[in-house]
């Protein structure tokens, strides 16, 4: 019979036991350098305005991959570590980023404010890029005017007016609901959905101008405006220039002109020729649903 060498089947045993312990100990030391990455996780940026251009920095930690919510328009969303983002109006926005590793987050949220550009009119129509369509006509439709951006200031309403080669603006009649009123001022029947003229702007759009704005007076339906104020006292056009194909101007209009305006106005814009006929108009007129383009101040 093989005798069983007992000393040997103990130090096998010991053995087996110090391979365990070491296997647990690298388990539980990487565990915890894991839990320490994780508990490491921070979510932080900041940012830097230029109009409506947001560009963020990002300044995480121990993170994979981030989620940027810019809370803005619907879908408005990024991946990347320090995203650039154009807002779409000017105002406060909880903006949010979480960080992620694995299956842990970390959540960051600031406001945001955006004041929009610092339009100047100025015939240089660069800092108007990120600013929105407020109205584009349709290819049948508006004559020399084809399209309008507006952006309200404290103490300013500016335009910029695209049109075709054939725009001058040397003469405008322009209708302002002043109070976003359409019972209010006079009722056109141009804009059978909503117009309520509380202004009428009438002249040369040109600096200087002979060109003035009128107040309604009377009934809805009167005919009946009181020159107020001049063109060249509270509005400042820029010429007209050509631009890639196409016609621009830019103008503004002092809020003071118009009274206490607050939240919003409605407008409607007409280019006249030599006869006081309409070479160009925004937005569409003479349908059940025309009424005047909207504009938040």
């Amino acid at each position: 019979m093989i005798g069983i060498d007992h000393q040997k089947i103990i130090n096998m045993k010991r053995n087996f036991i110090y391979i365990i312990s070491w296997l647990l100990i690298i388990v539980a030391v990487a565990s915890c350098k894991k839990d320490n990455e994780n508990s490491n996780l921070k979510s932080v940026f900041s940012y830097v305005a230029d109009g409506f251009k947001v560009t963020f920095t990002n300044f995480s930690s121990g993170a994979k991959t981030y989620q940027w919510d810019f809370n803005d328009k619907p879908g408005d969303s990024s991946s990347l570590k320090s995203p650039q983002h154009i807002f779409s109006r000017k105002g406060d926005f909880l903006v949010s980023l979480t960080a992620v590793n694995g299956n842990q987050t970390d959540v960051f949220t600031d406001t945001v404010s955006i004041l929009g550009p610092n339009i100047k009119i100025d015939g240089d129509f660069t800092d108007w890029e990120y600013v929105e369509y407020l109205h584009t006509n349709s290819e049948d439709f508006g004559g020399n005017i084809r399209a309008i951006k507006a952006f309200a200031t404290a103490q300013d309403i500016n335009f910029l007016v695209e049109g075709t080669t054939a725009m001058k603006m040397d003469m405008i009649d322009m209708y302002i609901d002043a109070d976003n009123n359409p019972a209010t001022g006079f009722s056109s029947w141009d804009y059978p959905a909503g117009s309520g003229t509380d202004f009428l702007l009438e002249g040369p759009a040109t600096s200087p101008s002979w060109g003035a704005g009128y107040k309604h007076s009377g009934a809805p339906g009167d005919w009946s405006f009181n020159s107020v104020f001049a063109f060249d006292t509270d509005m400042h056009f820029s010429a007209v220039k050509p631009v890639s194909g196409k016609n621009i101007i830019e103008f503004s209009i002092k809020k003071s002109a118009l009274g206490s305006v607050k939240g919003a106005i409605n407008f409607a814009l007409v280019e006249l020729d030599a006869g006081w006929s309409a070479i160009g108009r925004v937005p569409e007129n003479e349908q059940p649903e025309s009424k005047f383009i909207s504009l938040q101040l």
